[in-house]
């Protein structure tokens, strides 16, 4: 009896136990919560997007942005502690609502974040060199300033962006417990820089500001930046509801990625208690980090911020003639407010480390969803190879990797299509895991019975509740976002799609001149 049951679970998945190791904590979680998204949403956007949203309140976008994604986090929270196994948002689409339209969920979010891997190594190395660039340029420092423009060059930023890549894979490779302790190291150093950061900023006050921008750029840049940009018809702007609204779309992609670290829920120790933990702090710890530094910047900078982004983006050849050309990002307006040129230096490149730290979560998540979907056979069984010594699956971390270099080569084309095409594949999948989450206590009682919350309102569980206001900002966030979707990003998403389903159905094709049931696959929970 029992070597009949072992048998059929052979036939069923690809291996009898994941061979994944549980060494994640809730801490862990925690900080892939914040360190996934956190990277542009730091850098940027709290910055540069005053001349295109002009009105726009930056922190209470952040904020609405924080409240939209409280369900889909409580959603996956909830879900991943009652089903904790690599693959998440997959799994319980695969399961819970239909298998071919779980496959394309997690093929679309494999395609979109292998590529953001690449496009985050390409990304990072211009960062660094325009940091770098700006700051000897401030400071008269010659090395800082061609090391910077060299590092800015189309050349190495492809290679720089093939070596982050080749670094975070064999970090991935190494297993979980070394890629534990980098995350850890990496969220360590731009997370302090950060806080440090905002204490700054609150305690400088506009008239220091203007004082510290001069000594760094020349005397008098600060306000001939704002008189240049009054004469070329920039006005400070009124509050404006339809501009804030408006940079949502900018906020939801700062948001994006933050279900990332549920992928890796088969690697986490006490998942019943450490998912719900880690993600709900997380949530609270991103949204609030968001709000409070947008609030911080704009203390000393106020409306400068807005005249600067003005001419950057509009007459950039007036800015030109006032100060060398320096992309709007928080690491700009900390650096130069800080005399010390050193320091300045060393702060910016420590925020500018967010970027980094965003990559390891990516290649741990989609590694894992690569690799659930081995295990149900819905693309070839290799991927689901794991290094017996250390627990790392190996072919789809390789995969990952393959396709993240490909992102980092992408950019070097045509980066609109590639960042279009990544958005909707990203987000795609949040309606389908909502209608999961809706359906779970209905569809599969016997799973939901295991959950460590339930609670009901009116007599409808939680789950449902927040599946359901899921599904409908699912619905929203993708609607929202193709809104800027061309017709070159439509071709590759439709070729993406098509090229993706050709494999699913020769993979099921193989699968049926097998024997192998499918039905039974899509009934069952994945072994731990």
């Amino acid at each position: 009896m029992k070597g009949g049951m072992m048998a059929e679970k052979e036939l069923i998945f690809t291996r009898r136990a994941s061979g994944l190791v549980r060494e994640l904590s809730w801490w862990d979680v925690f900080i892939m919560l914040i360190a996934t998204p956190a990277a542009s949403g730091i850098l940027y956007y709290s910055v540069s997007t005053a001349s295109s949203y002009p009105g726009a309140s930056v922190p209470l976008a952040f904020f609405i942005g924080m409240i939209m994604f409280l369900p889909i986090c409580a959603s996956i929270a909830i879900v991943s502690s009652i089903m904790p196994r690599s693959g998440s948002l997959y799994i319980l689409i695969s399961r819970l609502v239909n298998p071919t339209l779980g496959y394309l969920a997690g093929f679309l979010f494999f395609l979109g974040y292998s590529l953001t891997i690449g496009v985050l190594g390409y990304i990072i190395m211009g960062i660094i060199g325009g940091i770098l660039t700006s700051s000897g340029m401030a400071s008269n420092i010659t090395g800082f300033t061609n090391l910077g423009i060299a590092l800015q060059s189309r050349l190495w930023r492809t290679i720089g962006g093939i070596l982050w890549v080749a670094f975070f894979w064999l970090i991935t490779l190494a297993g979980v417990r070394p890629f534990r302790n980098i995350l850890r190291i990496l969220f360590a150093i731009p997370g302090i820089a950060t806080v440090i950061t905002i204490i700054y900023f609150f305690f400088t006050s506009p008239s220091m500001a203007q004082l510290a921008f001069n000594h760094n750029w020349g005397p008098g840049t600060f306000q001939a930046i704002l008189n240049a940009a009054k004469t070329n018809g920039w006005t400070a702007p009124s509050f404006s509801w339809s501009a804030t609204i408006g940079v949502l779309l900018v906020v939801i992609w700062a948001y994006g990625g933050i279900e990332m670290a549920s992928y890796a829920s088969g690697e986490v120790k006490t998942p019943r208690r450490s998912m719900i933990k880690g993600f709900m702090w997380g949530w609270l710890g991103v949204g609030l980090l968001y709000i409070v530094l947008a609030c911080a910047v704009y203390r000393p900078f106020g409306g400068f911020i807005g005249a600067y982004d003005f001419l950057y983006r509009n007459h950039p050849e007036v800015l030109k003639e006032i100060m060398p050309l320096v992309s709007p990002s928080v690491p700009f307006y900390i650096s130069s407010i800080i005399k010390n040129t050193w320091i300045g230096v060393i702060i910016a490149l420590a925020i500018a480390l967010w970027f980094v730290n965003t990559m390891p979560p990516f290649f741990l998540g989609i590694s894992r969803l690569i690799f659930a979907m081995a295990m149900d056979r819905a693309i070839p069984e290799r991927l689901a190879n794991v290094n017996p010594k250390n627990g790392a699956p190996t072919w789809a971390t390789h995969l990952t990797a393959i396709v993240a270099v490909i992102g980092v080569i992408l950019n070097m084309a045509n980066v609109k299509i590639v960042l279009g095409t990544i958005t909707f594949a990203v987000f795609f999948p949040l309606w389908l895991y909502g209608l999961g989450a809706m359906l779970l206590p209905y569809r599969r009682p016997d799973i939901y019975e295991t959950s460590p919350i339930k609670t009901k309102i009116g007599g409808v569980p939680i789950v449902t509740i927040f599946g359901f206001l899921t599904f409908g900002i699912g619905w929203f966030i993708m609607l929202f976002c193709a809104r800027e979707i061309s017709t070159p990003i439509a071709i590759a998403l439709a070729v993406a799609v098509v090229v993706g389903m050709i494999l699913y159905f020769v993979q099921q094709g193989r699968n049926i001149k097998r024997g192998i049931d499918i039905s039974k696959i899509y009934s069952q929970i994945p072994p731990e």
